[in-house]
């Protein structure tokens, strides 16, 4: 691939979100009960919500890739998107750990494979992003971007204080 140095490859980018997966599922595993039901200030959800809300995000973000990748627009708006994330969140309410480790490990299998299938020409592909206000938004961007996983994960860590 002809990327640029600093750009990784679309393998070692999967590699890169599977291993902040493991990072969360290591986290959630060590949560106890009380942990779990703690409200995470960012969000104003329980723990249980926000690393619910990591895990949906993986096949989320999988199908906002091939979106953008197949040249179409990602339709909403941000407000649209926060409500939707509430609606999710509220769905979520009472989700187990076990519950949340299995949504993780199926739905991280779904984006890693997407970006692994990924082309420097898909890469190089961008549009409107509803969620975002329009602004454009690329695959390159989006494809093994921790930093979804990583801003819920620091909210979860503060809420428990570890």
């Amino acid at each position: 691939m002809s990327q640029h140095p600093d750009v990784t490859s679309p393998a070692d980018r999967a590699a890169q979100i599977e291993a902040a997966n493991d990072e969360l599922i290591a986290f959630i595993e060590t949560c106890t009960d009380e942990e779990w039901a703690r409200t995470c200030e960012a969000e104003g959800w329980p723990v249980a919500v926000v690393a619910h809300h990591i895990a949906w995000g993986h096949h989320v973000a999988a199908g906002w890739i091939r979106t953008i990748a197949s040249g179409h627009d990602i339709p909403g708006s941000p407000e649209l998107h926060d409500a939707g994330n509430a609606a999710k969140a509220a769905e979520a309410t009472g989700t187990t750990r076990e519950e949340v480790i299995a949504l993780a490990r199926r739905n991280i299998v779904e984006l890693a494979e997407v970006v692994r299938s990924l082309t420097d020409a898909d890469l190089a592909k961008s549009s409107p992003f509803g969620p975002a206000g329009g602004r454009p938004m690329s695959v390159d961007r989006l494809a093994g971007a921790r930093g979804h996983l990583d801003r819920h994960l620091g909210s979860i860590r503060a809420a428990v204080g570890r």
